[in-house]
């Protein structure tokens, strides 16, 4: 994570008053981001407590996973919604931060994550970054990781195509649009290791499906969960 912009970050919560990312009522910085009431309203899956659950079976003939779980449902209209849009496309890198941070919580005491070496975040292309200037996916990491106590690697796995936005593609579309597009460096650092593998929003599984099988392909030894924030209430096995 940027210190700069960590520094900036606390400077900002000490000149002016916090508020709760998703109602943008008055906080305190022990809370992280989100008052008391928006905890208790949040749309959480509780997938992250049983290893069968409908993330871990989308992936079935799909991709080899151990566990799969995602935070929070991803429902139209909602205010959670909107703010995974902030987190994504609106610089509101702190949001993701802040909720990886509860999301890796509730992973740390699920018991099912415990044998984790190290998280990785779906990476995004350089030019992408350029754009949006940060990695939502890789800050969501991060958060998480600081309350797993394990560490990040943002490196061994690369985004080497540029490939468009994934969001208004149709469901064969968006097959096509990820194959191919991830490749590994350095695999021996992950030899043995199991993976968590994160993203922000999860829909088809395609781009976790081509991030896995590309791991797979090049450290047929490394074990993969995946964890995304969000997910449609509607997801299917992929049977």
């Amino acid at each position: 994570m940027s210190m700069l912009r960590d520094a900036l970050y606390n400077l900002r919560t000490l000149l002016f008053p916090s508020g709760c990312i998703v109602c943008g009522e008055p906080i305190t910085r022990s809370m992280h981001g989100i008052c008391t009431q928006c905890r208790y309203d949040i749309p959480t899956t509780n997938y992250w407590i049983a290893h069968d659950n409908p993330v871990r079976e989308r992936f079935d003939g799909l991709a080899d996973i151990v566990e799969g779980s995602a935070f929070i449902f991803f429902a139209g209209g909602s205010l959670w919604r909107t703010l995974i849009h902030r987190c994504k496309y609106g610089g509101h890198w702190r949001i993701a931060h802040d909720m990886g941070r509860w999301y890796g919580a509730e992973l740390r005491d699920s018991g099912l994550y415990d044998d984790i070496d190290v998280l990785i975040p779906i990476p995004l292309h350089p030019l992408k970054i350029l754009r949006r200037t940060y990695n939502q996916s890789t800050y969501l990491a991060e958060g998480m990781a600081r309350s797993m106590a394990l560490p990040v690697d943002s490196r061994s796995v690369r985004r080497h195509r540029n490939n468009p936005a994934q969001a208004r593609r149709k469901g064969s579309e968006r097959w096509a649009n990820v194959e191919g597009i991830f490749s590994i460096r350095h695999p021996e650092r992950l030899r043995g290791k199991h993976i968590l593998l994160v993203d922000d929003v999860l829909t088809t599984g395609a781009t976790l499906t081509a991030a896995i099988r590309a791991i797979h392909a090049a450290v047929p030894d490394c074990r993969v969960s995946v964890a995304a924030l969000a997910v449609s209430r509607h997801i299917t096995p992929s049977r």
